[in-house]
C-alpha cells in the first residue's frame, strides 16, 4: 500500500478532480474551473501520483472513473460541500462578531422615526454594531429575509399561521385600531364609533394587490358585524391612506402607529374590541444577539410615543 502525506492533497486538487468526474472531459472541466487544460492534467496526474492509483480510464470516450476514482468521488463530494459550508458559516460568524444588524421596514413607514432612534441608541450602547435599515416592498421582504439581506423584519401584526416554520417571531406592540374621517362627517360628533356604526359608510382601503392583509382584516372585522364594507376606492399608496379621504361619508381604518395625518380636519376614534400592532420576524437560525437588543430599544421608543400600549411579548 502506498503511503502519502494528506497535506500533499489540496481542496483545489479535489475540486479539479470532481469537475473532471462531472464533465467526463478534461477540456470542459478546465473551462469550468477557469484553468488551462495542461495545468489541469498536470494537477490530476499529481493527485494520482500521491494516491498511487489511476482515477480515470483515459482510453474511454468520454473518459470514465476507475473503481478507485468512483470511490474517491463518492467520499470527497460531501466533504467539499461541508468544507464550503464551514467557510460560509465562518464568514457569517465574522459578520456577527463585527456587529452587523440590518432592520427591514415596510416602504410605507418612512415617516416614523422610532425605528431609526432605536437603531441609533443601539449603535451608541454597542459601538461594534454596524446598524442600518432597509425599506422593503410587501411582496419582497420574505425573500430579503431568506437571503440574508436583512436580519429582522418589522411588519404589521400577523396571525401565527401566517409565519413560516423556519421563522422566529414576536409581537412588539398592540393597541386598538382607529377609524378616521373628515370633521364634516356626521359621525365625528359622537363620543365613540365602532364597526356597527360604519355600515353605511364608504371605506377607503389599501389595495388588496398592495396590502392584502390590511384589506382582508377590514373585511373580516365587518363580517363579524354582519355586513360587507362598501368600498369607496383603493389607496395605492399605503403611506397616504388618510390623505385619500374626500367625502363626508368616507372612513379609513388604520393602525394607530400608522396614522399619517394630524390635520385638524381629521377626527379619529379608537375602535373597541379590535387589535393592531407590530411583529418582528427573523430566521430561526439567526443567532444575532443584537436582534433582541434592538427590539427592547424599539419597545421603549414606541412606549414613549404611544403611552398605554402593550409590548409584553418581546423575548
Amino acid at each position: 500500500m502506498k503511503h502519502y502525506n494528506i497535506l500533499d492533497i489540496s481542496i483545489y486538487q479535489i475540486d479539479l478532480f470532481l469537475a473532471v468526474a462531472e464533465e467526463a472531459n478534461f477540456s470542459d472541466a478546465a473551462l469550468k474551473m477557469n484553468i488551462t487544460q495542461p495545468a489541469l492534467t498536470k494537477r490530476i496526474q499529481a493527485l494520482e501520483s500521491i494516491l498511487g492509483v489511476p482515477l480515470f480510464n483515459r482510453d474511454k470516450r468520454p473518459i470514465e472513473l476507475t473503481e478507485a476514482g468512483r470511490y474517491f468521488a463518492q467520499q470527497w463530494r460531501p466533504l467539499t460541500k461541508q468544507f464550503t459550508a464551514s467557510v460560509n458559516n465562518m464568514r457569517e460568524f465574522q459578520d456577527l462578531s463585527a456587529g452587523r444588524l440590518i432592520v427591514g421596514l415596510p416602504l410605507s413607514w418612512k415617516l416614523f422615526p422610532e425605528f431609526q432612534r432605536a437603531g441609533r441608541q443601539l449603535a451608541k450602547e454597542h459601538e461594534a454594531v454596524s446598524f442600518s435599515w432597509k425599506y422593503e416592498a410587501p411582496v419582497r421582504w420574505r425573500i430579503a429575509l431568506a437571503e440574508g439581506e436583512i436580519d429582522v423584519m418589522i411588519v404589521p401584526w400577523m396571525d401565527e399561521p401566517s409565519f413560516e416554520s423556519d421563522w422566529s417571531w414576536t409581537h412588539i406592540m398592540q393597541m386598538p385600531k382607529l377609524v378616521c374621517m373628515l370633521q364634516s362627517n356626521p359621525l365625528s360628533a359622537r363620543d365613540s364609533v365602532g364597526y356597527e356604526d360604519l355600515r353605511t359608510q364608504h371605506f377607503v382601503v389599501d389595495s388588496p394587490n398592495v396590502m392584502p392583509m390590511c384589506y382582508k382584516s377590514i373585511c373580516q372585522d365587518t363580517e363579524k358585524h354582519g355586513y360587507e364594507p362598501i368600498i369607496a376606492r383603493y389607496a395605492l399608496d399605503p403611506s397616504d391612506l388618510i390623505g385619500c379621504l374626500e367625502h363626508d361619508n368616507e372612513v379609513v381604518i388604520c393602525d394607530r402607529y400608522l396614522r399619517n395625518s394630524d390635520s385638524e380636519h381629521i377626527k379619529c376614534f379608537p375602535i373597541s374590541d379590535t387589535v393592531c400592532g407590530l411583529d418582528a420576524v427573523w430566521l430561526e437560525n439567526n443567532v444575532n444577539p443584537y436582534i433582541v437588543c434592538y427590539l427592547y430599544l424599539l419597545r421603549e421608543e414606541l412606549e414613549n410615543t404611544y403611552p398605554g400600549m402593550s409590548c409584553h411579548d418581546i423575548p
